[in-house]
């Protein structure tokens, strides 16, 4: 392992003018999605906008390359998997377990849904997989899965942590302070 190497996979990713303006495109968008739901479902707004973030940055470097292309797909993209497993041997597979993490860990301090934040990791880790399959802009790895998951978890863990350690000091809602208000001036 080195950090020599992971310095050069960092700035491979972003040498790829494709990857910046993905990364930046989908931080744009995402990030505004993520203020509009929160703000809608009353989670943490800044959390929320960075998990965005995290999203956009897993987007970019996995699926914004060239030499993808719709004409080598296959009936079955599932059997072009490579079945490997859990390594981090090298920069790649370092890179695979915190892919991820940024969004999981976000996305679990604004929402405070630790096991769905994880299944909606998973569930993009494998769709990303999918996609690399069938469109052979990568190529589609059990351990690439494996690894995202692992990574997502612990970050998901980390950021549960925090939320228990730190206690329930989030400011409620404004649904929530409405229906607070509502309620006490019922009182006698």
């Amino acid at each position: 392992m080195s950090a020599r190497q992971d310095a050069y996979i960092a700035e491979l990713v972003l040498s790829r003018p494709e990857a910046v303006a993905a990364l930046f495109a989908g931080s744009v968008f995402l990030g505004t999605v993520g203020f509009v739901v929160a703000r809608r479902r009353g989670w943490a707004a800044l959390p929320a906008v960075l998990a965005g973030f995290g999203l956009a940055l897993a987007l970019a470097v996995t699926l914004a390359r060239p030499g993808g292309s719709f004409s080598v797909a296959t009936t079955d993209p599932i059997g072009m998997c490579v079945a490997n497993e859990f390594s981090l041997a090298g920069s790649l597979a370092r890179l695979n377990l915190v892919m991820l993490a940024p969004f999981a860990f976000f996305a679990t301090l604004a929402t405070r849904r630790p096991f769905a934040v994880l299944g909606v990791a998973a569930a993009f880790s494998g769709a990303v997989e999918f996609v690399q399959a069938l469109t052979a802009i990568g190529v589609c790895e059990a351990q690439d899965f494996i690894n995202n998951t692992v990574g997502a978890f612990f970050a998901v863990l980390v950021a549960w942590l925090l939320t228990v350690v730190a206690g329930n000091s989030r400011p409620a809602s404004r649904a929530g302070r409405e229906r607070s208000s509502v309620s006490a001036a019922r009182l006698p």
